[in-house]
């Protein structure tokens, strides 16, 4: 389980209040919930939004549906992005009315729970590029730091982060994830300033360069850094992953 303090934009006095109603006895419903908690509906978006809801709902879609049964605040309308919500009124003011929405699928819950808290128990977005990946020729992080010395590989990840440290003459040092672990990636300042500026900070980098070994430790000598969408034709399937990165540069 994740702590409240995970999801952004809820706070500590909401989270209080959760944890005071629990004593009473468990949720029923969405509706309960906020009656128990004296939720505010920006409240309640953060927990729908990050899935904190689902076990009241059924789904996370259908919990921010159920949240926005109050009058919407402005900006607060996460299934209807464009236009007013002149129609949701509309379908909203009976009250009594069912509406069953189409459920979430596993990345879209993934992707949601990145937005929501930077995490995820679902899945790595990674898995869901997989298979493409592997046509690509890209490797995973395991595979890449079991190579021996020498060996040029391409690896894929959610960067964690970037740091250029004082005393590195320039060298950057970026960190990758995919649902296999983690690879840490030596970058140099001319490699780095060869990659576009907007580019070498999206959340998701793909690096082509040498691997290294001293001892357990292993590295990967950048050679080339790019965003991964340079050559994914289904680059759409993560339209949305924030970046999560610790930037130090």
């Amino acid at each position: 389980r994740l702590g409240f303090e995970q999801v952004r934009g809820l706070g500590e006095v909401i989270g209080l209040r959760i944890e005071q109603a629990r004593k009473s006895g468990l949720f029923i419903s969405v509706q309960d919930f906020t009656r128990r908690c004296h939720a505010t509906q920006s409240q309640l978006l953060s927990l729908a939004r990050a899935g904190a809801l689902k076990s009241l709902a059924g789904d996370r879609r259908q919990a921010i549906w159920d949240s926005m049964e109050r009058n919407p605040e402005p900006g607060s309308m996460p299934l209807f992005e464009v236009g007013g919500c002149h129609g949701l009124n509309e379908m909203k003011s009976g009250s009594t009315e069912i509406v069953n929405l189409p459920t979430t699928s596993p990345l879209e819950d993934v992707l949601s729970d990145y937005q929501t808290s930077g995490l995820s128990l679902i899945a790595h977005p990674l898995q869901f590029l997989r298979s493409h990946l592997v046509q690509c020729g890209i490797v995973t992080t395991a595979i890449a730091c079991a190579q021996q010395e020498g060996n040029r590989v391409t690896v894929v990840g959610v960067v964690l982060s970037r740091q250029r440290p004082a005393t590195a003459k320039g060298i950057i040092f970026v960190t990758l994830e995919d649902e296999t672990g983690v690879m840490n990636a030596i970058v140099p300042s001319t490699v780095w300033q060869h990659c576009d500026s907007q580019d070498r900070r999206a959340p998701v980098l793909m690096i082509e360069g040498q691997v290294q070994r001293r001892g357990e430790v292993v590295h990967l000598l950048a050679e080339r850094l790019a965003t991964w969408d340079e050559s994914n034709t289904d680059e759409s399937l993560l339209v949305g992953l924030p970046r999560i990165s610790r930037d130090f540069c």
